[in-house]
Formats: C-alpha cells, sequence, structure tokens
C-alpha cells in the first residue's frame, strides 16, 4: 500500500498538472484569433479584383523584353534626384513640367518601356517587402512618376503638341496596367490604377477635341474609363477593410488563409502585425503570433518576409506608426 506521504505527493503532483492544463486551456483554448466579420465572410471577398477589359488599344505595341528592368531603372533615378520628400513634392507640383529635365528623362524612360514586354512575374522595387509603415515610400515616389508625365501630357496639350501628349499618356497607361497586372504590393498596384486614371483622362481630352478628335475612339475611351472606375470602387472598397488603424484580427487571419489574390494576403499579413500589438487578449495576441510564425516559415517567400516583418513590429515601431 501507499504510504500517506507518497500519497500525498502523487495529489500534489496531480493538482499541478491539473492546474497547469486547465491554465494552458484557458490562455490558449486552441489559440483562436477571433471570428471574421461580415465583411470577409463572403467567398466574393476573396476573389481577384480585374479589369473588365484591358487597355492594349491605349497602349504602344510591344515587342522584346524589358519593361520591368526600365520601370525600375526611373524609379531608381527619380531617387537619385529626388531623394527627399520636398523633392518629390517639387517635381510633383512643377507648373512647366515640359521644361523640367528630370521629368523629360523620366518621361523617356517610361515611353522606352512602354515599347517593351514585362517577363518577369512580379516588378518588385525593393529587394525584400518592406516594413509596415504609414505611408508607404514606393507607392509616393511611383505616384510621382506618373503624376509628373501626365502633368506633361497636360503641358503639350496646351501648347498644342497632340501627338507627344498621346504618346506620354499611351506609355502612362503602359505602365499603370503593368503595374497592375505585375505588382506584388496593395500600395504599388493602388498607384496603378491612379496611373491608369490619369492617362484614360488625358487620352479623353485628346480625343474629344482638336485635330484628333475622333468619335469611334472616344466611345472606346469612355467604356474602359468607366470599367476602371467599377474597378477603383471594388479595390477601396476592400482596401477599406484591410487597410485601417484597428484591424480585425479574425478578418485578417480569414484574408491570408483564403484570399486568391497574394497582393491582399500579404496586406494582411502587415495587418496582423498591427493587431497583435492592439488586442487585450493574452489568448489572442498568441495565436497571432503562431499564425505569424507559421508564415514566417512556410513555402511562399514573400509571406515569409511579410510575417518576418510584423513578428519583428516591437511596440516602440507601433508608437511612431
Amino acid at each position: 500500500m501507499m504510504s500517506g506521504y507518497k500519497l500525498g505527493i502523487v495529489i500534489v503532483v496531480v493538482l499541478v498538472i491539473i492546474g497547469g492544463l486547465v491554465f494552458w486551456l484557458k490562455e490558449h483554448k486552441g489559440l483562436h484569433i477571433g471570428p471574421p466579420t461580415e465583411a470577409t465572410a463572403g467567398i466574393r471577398f476573396m476573389q481577384p479584383i480585374g479589369l473588365a477589359r484591358t487597355p492594349h488599344a491605349f497602349m504602344p505595341v510591344a515587342t522584346g523584353a524589358g519593361a520591368g528592368q526600365l520601370y525600375i531603372a526611373a524609379y531608381q533615378y527619380l531617387i537619385k534626384h529626388a531623394p527627399s520628400r520636398a523633392a518629390m513634392d517639387k517635381i510633383d507640383r512643377d507648373p512647366f513640367a515640359n521644361k523640367n529635365p528630370v521629368i523629360l528623362h523620366l518621361a523617356a524612360m517610361i515611353e522606352a518601356a512602354a515599347r517593351k514586354k514585362v517577363s518577369r512575374r512580379y516588378i518588385l522595387f525593393s529587394k525584400t517587402i518592406p516594413a509596415p509603415a504609414i505611408k508607404d515610400v514606393i507607392k509616393s515616389r511611383l505616384e510621382v512618376i506618373t503624376t509628373a508625365l501626365s502633368d506633361l501630357g497636360e503641358a503639350y496639350l496646351v501648347t498644342k503638341h497632340p501627338h507627344k501628349a498621346k504618346k506620354v499618356f499611351s506609355a502612362v497607361m503602359a505602365c499603370g496596367y503593368r503595374l497592375w497586372i505585375h505588382g506584388l504590393l496593395i500600395d504599388v498596384r493602388s498607384s496603378a490604377l491612379g496611373a491608369m486614371s490619369g492617362a484614360i483622362t488625358g487620352l479623353r481630352q485628346i480625343y474629344s477635341s482638336g485635330k484628333m478628335k475622333n468619335r469611334s475612339v472616344r466611345h472606346d475611351v469612355d467604356r474602359f474609363r468607366r470599367d476602371l472606375r467599377t474597378t477603383t470602387h471594388q479595390w477601396l472598397s476592400k482596401l477599406r477593410v484591410v487597410d485601417t488603424i484597428n484591424p480585425v484580427p479574425g478578418d485578417m487571419a480569414n484574408i491570408v488563409r483564403h484570399d486568391q489574390d497574394l497582393s491582399w494576403r500579404i496586406a494582411a499579413v502587415n495587418e496582423l502585425g498591427y493587431a497583435r500589438w492592439n488586442v487585450t487578449s493574452r489568448s489572442q495576441r498568441q495565436a497571432i503570433i503562431n499564425l505569424l510564425s507559421q508564415l514566417q516559415h512556410g513555402r511562399n517567400k514573400y509571406l515569409q518576409q511579410a510575417a518576418h516583418n510584423a513578428l519583428n513590429l516591437t511596440a516602440a515601431d507601433m508608437n511612431q506608426l
């Protein structure tokens, strides 16, 4: 028979084990991140957002390859000649775009890229996925390039050079469409929509008046313009769910697991990095960390990089955002 002393030890050990198990279950409880809201519950939300028709009719004929490299070169050229936000603003707001040597050189590079095809799956402007930030620097630079070129096209229209204007707007359209198709990050593809919008607005002016007035082409321009607005509305509606100050962890996890578009999955991973510091439940925080850790060791290298950034986002970083 077991002595009273040994029995007491066994009872204590059992109680400690049970207590530890109860504590673990209470804290982790399956480590549920939380349920998604109605915003991401539908299958349609997880489907890729596309354009009803392509803008190839408004783009130059492309042969060979190398467009992606030229877009990256133009981006790096802007960094060299406008490294600061103030310098970029100066280019972005120049009222004499057709006399600005930086803008003219960027136009030559973007026009050359428009005559080439894209041979790579993704056009990347940084070697790794950037760390989360309030204002994406890549998006800002791309917007400066395409906005400055749209201003250049407008300047050509004012000075009665519609053919030059058409060349610029067509190149901006090609740039926007390529970034939309081959961009990886949400901010890059958002800037692509803006680029196509500026280009189609400029082309609409060209085919609405003057020597290049053409009702048939104007009709095609208007159709694409309407389609682009629909796509932009869908994109911004989804962006309001994903890019938010207080992301819902259950929604972000739902996107990470089920969205058919890698761009949105990466964006949701970034948002989980924020959510980790916003939740009050230790169990929920640990569930987020566990999911990010799984992604960091997963097969997709872009999700790996995004998860690494999210896991390394500190409370101090959050205070600066």
